[in-house]
């Protein structure tokens, strides 16, 4: 019932004083309506129901990984260590990172145990929407294999409403989380370690993706292929160089980090909780932005990352799923080293400190390689998100426009656009490439950074709802599928073990 009325409170406010603010709060208001407890419900529901029906998927990770890395001459567009690599690049970045620290600084520590718990799961749902993406994908007319939920949801389940939304949804997140959202994390970044002025890295952000996106899938997938390990292998050594540093703090900060999880944010901070129904809601921003951050995290449950998985060269859709999945695990696994900083620096409690500024005051604690490190990471893992996110958008709008490409030059341009707009937004112009510093431009970038957070939830479930759905339509076959053909993937002895 709150819940209502503050959004009523905020659509009143939004109409009769437009701005950045009012705006920020009526999305947040109907965000904190639609991704509450029955969202939270559903998506772990899925997660747990399919780990269970699948025999526990997640134990095949490392086989998976091996999967990966071989190479499979088959019909597609690319490797599968192509796709994997669009789907981790398009994932591990500002979801993985900046999504830790707003989640943090958000739901508390506790948020960081509902991430992870939800990423669990999350292997699963990836896994699902994978196998049925690539198991139905289509050929168009110019040899272009394509798939994703809307394909499904329109070919297979005969749902053309909410292959649509899904479509429209896709192209919507495109458009901000996989655009606009990852330069303003660019140029956030550069702004808080070297005062770089987000108007001209907006620009720079922008002409660098379109050099990219312009070359399509292949070009998209051959630059992703070397980006990622180098920007995973360079930001793991660093959270792993900062959680050694405070070594003797870690137990302290996993008991910070449990006791949050069920007490929220105020408890976990130190005060005390006075009752059951207080208790609920003290977890409720913890729990929701933990499962909210890890669905953009691993985009499992968005359905995104299946249109990568269905232009790979694989021999089974079983096969191409397991591989698939193990993006899941690479994001959980970050987004746990992410979270662990943030909380062993103690900054979360800060609030002047928010997304890449907390990031950095965490990272900044080793010297001299701390922040370069932290900021090369930031700037890599929010450009592959970018040109990952440039395909999904182009595919959501070929299948509104019914397979035609005409569309996809101007949608290419209005991609870039907002590359570049999403830098600056909410920030004061000026002229001069090195900025001062100054609470004002901090509480002014932390505002943009809210309220494109804000933005790109509500996007989500546009995504979210159609594909949970489809998933749980399709059930029966996911687990046929799965049961035929597991034994080819991981042997005999594996699928002994399951019986």
């Amino acid at each position: 019932m709150q819940s209502i009325l503050d959004l009523w409170n905020a659509t009143t406010a939004f109409f009769t004083g437009p701005s950045v603010q009012t705006a920020y709060d009526l999305m947040n208001g109907f965000n904190a309506l639609i991704w509450g407890p029955p969202m939270i419900f559903l998506l772990l529901f899925l997660g747990i129901y399919f780990t269970y029906r699948l025999r526990f998927l997640q134990k095949y990770t490392w086989p998976a990984m091996k999967l990966s890395v071989q190479k499979v001459e088959s019909e597609g567009m690319v490797s599968s260590f192509g796709s994997l690599a669009v789907m981790i690049g398009a994932t591990v970045g500002t979801g993985s990172i900046i999504g830790v620290t707003t989640a943090v600084a958000e739901g508390g520590p506790g948020a960081l145990f509902w991430m992870v718990v939800a990423g669990f799961f999350n292997f699963a749902i990836k896994y699902c929407e994978c196998l049925v993406a690539f198991k139905y994908r289509v050929k168009l007319e110019d040899g272009e294999y394509v798939g994703g939920p809307m394909y499904y949801l329109s070919r297979i389940l005969k749902y053309k409403k909410l292959a649509v939304i899904f479509a429209t949804g896709t192209l919507l997140m495109g458009l901000t989380a996989g655009s606009a959202l990852q330069s303003n994390s660019i140029a956030d970044a550069l702004r808080e370690g070297y005062n770089l002025n987000p108007w001209y890295i907006g620009a720079i952000v922008a002409a660098l993706a379109a050099v990219v996106i312009i070359g399509g899938v292949k070009r998209i997938a051959a630059y992703s292929e070397w980006l990622v390990p180098i920007m995973g292998g360079l930001y793991l050594l660093l959270a792993i160089i900062v959680v050694c540093m405070n070594f003797t703090s870690i137990p302290s900060a996993v008991l910070v980090v449990l006791k949050g999880a069920f007490t929220g944010k105020a408890a976990a901070g130190g005060a005390v909780g006075v009752g059951i129904m207080a208790l609920v809601q003290a977890m409720v921003p913890g729990v929701t932005a933990g499962i909210t951050r890890a669905v953009l995290a691993t985009e499992a449950g968005l359905g995104s990352a299946s249109i990568a998985a269905a232009a790979a060269k694989t021999r089974s859709a079983t096969q191409m799923a397991i591989v698939s999945a193990t993006s899941v695990f690479w994001a959980i696994f970050i987004c746990s080293l992410t979270g662990m900083v943030i909380i062993l620096a103690g900054d979360w409690q800060n609030p002047n400190v928010y997304a890449a500024n907390l990031c950095n005051s965490a990272f900044k604690t080793v010297p001299y390689i701390g922040t370069p490190i932290l900021i090369f990471s930031l700037v890599i893992f929010s450009f592959t998100t970018i040109i990952g996110w440039g395909y999904y958008t182009e595919k959501a709008l070929q299948f509104l426009c019914k397979g035609s490409n005409k569309l996809v030059t101007p949608s290419r341009i209005i991609f870039i656009v907002l590359v570049f707009v999403g830098g600056w937004i909410g920030t004061t112009f000026s002229w001069d490439w090195i900025i001062n510093d100054s609470l004002s431009r901090t509480a002014e970038a932390n505002m943009s950074t809210r309220f494109m957070w804000a933005l790109v939830i509500l996007t989500m479930t546009m995504m979210t709802l159609p594909n949970i759905w489809a998933l749980w339509c399709m059930r029966k076959v996911i687990v046929k599928t799965t049961r035929a053909n597991l034994r080819n993937i991981v042997g005999r002895q594996a699928m002994r073990k399951n019986k």
